[in-house]
């Protein structure tokens, strides 16, 4: 019984890891249909941001990385503008340098034992990332990078509101797996790749190690622009607007990027483009893509229809392009600031190309708000899923679906699974691997949120989605702050309803 079930989870992990799709394939993939976009799209309220602050709001990185494609080696100087908002003074600063969670000999595995064999299916291979100085106004300071963690102690204490700016050298090299961060014969790709600042908690700066389940980074949003050197025959794909520019034997691809979580590039001489726009006219996707034969025309559909979708329905995309990066991932995709990584198996049929516009509400609900996906997954996870669904299904087929996947998780989370792994609150830290937590903050969190539109209604859920993003755009969200926003336009406590979903182990019945 014990090898049944062990066969069992492999199997779903592999067929439908990040994927709720798959799991409800007996209702037929959905022709797309590009919608006409609507008379008035809510943008978000720049204007409530002041334009010279006496404070930055974000903080500022200025990198210029050189690509070595031969040995994916990658040097960098990265110059960071920082500014203390933590409310105390700093002593030190911390930054997070996750690429090394793959060296050799870390004591961090950010990988399940069920993951293992998507993941190095090109053979075992590790990254790292090798800091060599750090200098603050062209004076050495003293470091310390422990695995991911970077310390970096400063002279005197950097007072609120304070700025001062770093100057980091680095050289890194990407290993040959399927993940964030990788490579296979035909492109390398940097997601979670360049050091990044802590961001501060309640209980101190966020230094948790890159945990092997779901996507673990706490993130601020910070301005960007990173010039990328390569060989000229290369082609880079990369958050933020590109321009290029040619020095003898070498292209400079430079990108600029404001108010995004984090950097994430892709290079391949391999790599063909194929663009369209969205029928509002302000937004262009770009498909990068080393296979010839991928169903261009609807990739690119299904990725417009998505965008149409989340802007009349939660408000206007602020970034003037989308990146789609065909690639190997372990899992369906990733989505970082402006780029999603998918795997190529993802982007050749029409069923399992429906994971693409869960990837695209990521945009909104994971780049654009962000939250704590370590304690609260389900927040950005179960909402874009749920979303996907109502732009993927007719309304009575959505309904359908959701009766379907409550009788199919409720007997495997019954059976399978501890009541702690069955809370929708559990941490990350609680889950054994991905089966389980698909099982939960995926699937689960799905069907919450479907009973959320069902208690609160169409009209009303749509305004808790726009405010959402509205009030959370560029900043951080709890649960806190989305059952307090729900219940003030719900105009009824939904205590309960929360309480019976996220605390709970049972998974309650639909409305």
């Amino acid at each position: 019984m014990r090898k049944f079930l062990l066969l069992a989870s492999l199997f779903i992990f592999v067929t439908a890891c990040g994927d709720i799709a798959e799991l409800t394939a007996d209702i037929p993939a959905p022709p797309v249909i590009i919608a006409e976009p609507s008379e008035y799209i809510e943008a978000l309220p720049y204007e409530l941001l002041p334009p010279e602050p006496d404070i930055p709001l974000f903080n500022e990185h200025n990198i210029s990385m050189e690509i070595e494609p031969d040995t994916r080696i990658v040097r960098g100087i990265q110059n960071i503008r920082y500014t203390n908002r933590t409310g105390e003074p700093l002593y030190e600063l911390i930054f997070r340098v996750q690429l090394n969670a793959w060296s050799e000999n870390t004591a961090e595995r950010p990988y399940t034992e069920e993951a293992d064999i998507r993941i190095f299916r090109h053979g075992r291979d590790f990254g790292f990332m090798e800091i060599s100085h750090i200098s603050q106004d062209n004076e050495e300071l003293p470091f310390d990078l422990n695995g991911t963690i970077l310390y970096v102690e400063l002279p005197r204490a950097l007072e609120i509101d304070e700025t001062t700016q770093l100057r980091l050298q680095f050289e890194a090299y990407i290993p040959k797996i399927s993940h964030r961060s990788g490579a296979n014969d035909y492109a390398f790709w940097g997601g979670a790749f360049l050091p990044v600042e802590a961001v501060m908690g309640p209980a101190g700066f966020h230094t948790e190690p890159y945990y092997p389940i779901g996507s673990p980074f706490i993130l601020d949003a910070a301005n960007y622009i990173v010039e990328i050197s390569t060989p000229v025959e290369y082609w880079v794909a990369g958050t933020g607007t590109k321009t290029e520019t040619y020095l003898e034997d070498r292209k400079i691809t430079t990108f600029n990027a404001n108010m995004v979580r984090d950097f994430a590039f892709a290079v391949s001489p391999y790599f063909m483009r194929e663009s369209i726009v969205t029928p509002s006219g302000s937004v262009e996707i770009h498909l990068y893509h080393y296979t010839e034969d991928l169903p261009m025309e609807h990739i690119l559909n299904t990725a417009v229809s998505a965008m149409v979708f989340f802007e009349e329905n939660v408000g206007a995309y602020p970034f003037s392009q989308l990146s789609i990066v065909e690639t190997d991932m372990f899992i369906n995709g990733e989505g970082f600031s402006n780029i999603i990584f998918m795997d190529s198996t993802y982007l050749r049929t029409s069923q399992r190309l429906l994971s693409l516009r869960s990837q695209i509400g990521q945009q909104w609900f994971s780049v654009i708000v962000g939250s704590n996906p370590i304690e609260e997954a389900w927040l950005s996870a179960g909402l874009t899923l749920f979303l996907q669904d109502w732009l993927s299904y007719p309304p009575d087929d959505i309904g359908k679906a959701a009766e379907r996947l409550h009788s199919h998780i409720e007997v495997r989370l019954q059976q399978i699974y501890p009541v702690s792994g069955r809370r929708l609150s559990a941490s990350v830290r609680e889950y054994a691997g991905w089966t389980d937590f698909i099982a939960v903050q995926h699937q689960k969190g799905k069907l919450m949120f479907y009973s959320l539109f069902r208690v609160m209604g169409e009209e009303n859920f749509k305004y808790l989605l726009r405010e959402y993003y509205r009030q959370f755009a560029y900043s951080s969200a709890t649960s806190q702050d989305f059952i307090a926003l729900a219940e003030e336009i719900h105009e009824e406590s939904l205590q309960q309803f929360f309480n019976m979903w996220l605390h709970s182990g049972n998974l309650p019945n639909l409305p």
